[in-house]
């Protein structure tokens, strides 16, 4: 496709939109790496589990939310301790377990 563009000013635009591409994907790419979770929710339930024994995450539907405050993703879990259901959140950045009421 390089060698279709006959005139050498065509050949530069061409490399031109190559490299601004490349560009392009790079930078996205980083900047998924830089705000992506530190945590997947997989790894968030192992967390829960070992940090309190005596509850067991149950997968639902509904895994991930938007906090309100920062706009960042959470974990909501649902969990027995005790033969009763209760709700736990986990903050994927923070490593943070907050059981809700």
């Amino acid at each position: 496709m390089f060698l279709a563009f006959g005139e050498k000013k065509d050949k530069e635009i061409l490399f031109k939109m190559i490299i601004w591409f490349i560009i392009g994907i790079g930078s996205t790419t980083l900047l998924y790496e830089f705000v992506k979770p530190s945590y997947t929710y997989a790894e968030a339930k192992a967390i829960v589990e070992q940090r309190y024994e005596e509850v067991d995450v149950i997968d639902s539907h509904s895994t991930t939310s938007t906090q309100v405050e920062t706009g960042k993703e959470i974990y909501r879990m649902t969990a027995m301790k005790d033969s009763k259901k209760i709700q736990l959140v986990f903050n994927p950045y923070t490593k943070e377990i907050i059981f809700l009421k």
